[in-house]
């Protein structure tokens, strides 16, 4: 086994400060590491609103679309960190990214000329997480193989963690490839005020453990949910 290392700088941290009396606000202190997930797929006032939102994001992009490559530039450009967000099997069905999306039982050469290609077309990116995956991420030799390429490349990986039985983050401790995890899903149900649920619920983890990351996806609600709530906890 390899020895601990360090948690990545990733996931554009924010630090929450403690709001003055006159304001309603979310009253914690801590640091929020905020991924946006599926870019790639759109170029609209949606995908772009994330952008404008007064902090830093990390911008998940899906490798494989029409607006992916000129998304990781504008993303960029506005400030926000770049990830890849790779297509990884599912225990479902898993439809289109079909040139990227890596496969148990595939061939190890086979994932890692996958994982090049991915961040070939994201230049930008400084780091990795996974796209659904709740089977690949469970597969010691997927993993691996994911592993050996971010190690070679220098840079870091984020588990989604779609399953509990997830073997990512003991896999990326032994390549010695800085890794953190996900805490909170923010919009798996789009409902706004449950959107606000998550979010209280992953800054009360970012005050008891000092940090926490949370995934949102590019949805108008997480937008709106985001646009009004963000202000109170930076």
């Amino acid at each position: 086994m390899g020895e601990p290392v360090e948690k990545p700088e990733t996931a554009a941290k924010e630090t929450i400060k403690k709001p003055s009396d006159a304001e309603t606000s979310i009253r914690t202190i801590g640091e929020i590491g905020l991924i946006i997930d599926d870019f790639g797929y759109r170029n609209d006032d949606i995908s772009d609103g994330f952008l404008y939102l007064d902090v830093n994001l990390t911008c998940a992009v899906i490798p494989g679309h029409a607006y992916s490559s000129s998304f990781g530039e504008k993303a960029v450009s506005r400030g926000h960190e770049v990830i890849v967000h790779m297509p990884m099997e599912n225990m479902g069905e898993n439809r289109g990214e079909e040139e990227f999306v890596l496969r148990v039982g595939m061939t190890l050469d086979s994932i890692k000329n996958r994982v090049h290609k991915a961040l070939d077309q994201l230049p930008e990116a400084i780091g990795m997480n996974n796209h659904q995956g709740s089977r690949a991420t469970t597969d010691p030799d997927v993993m691996n193989s994911v592993a050996a390429v971010l190690k070679e490349r220098n840079k870091f990986f984020i588990d989604s963690r779609t399953t509990p039985e997830t073997v990512a983050d003991s896999i990326m401790n032994n390549w010695k490839v800085p890794s953190a995890r996900r805490n909170v899903f923010l919009d798996n149900d789009h409902d706004e005020e449950k959107i606000k649920r998550q979010l209280l619920s992953l800054v009360e983890i970012a005050e008891r453990d000092g940090s926490a990351i949370g995934i949102g996806h590019v949805k108008q609600n997480t937008l709106n949910v985001l646009r009004k709530q963000l202000s109170l906890i930076h």
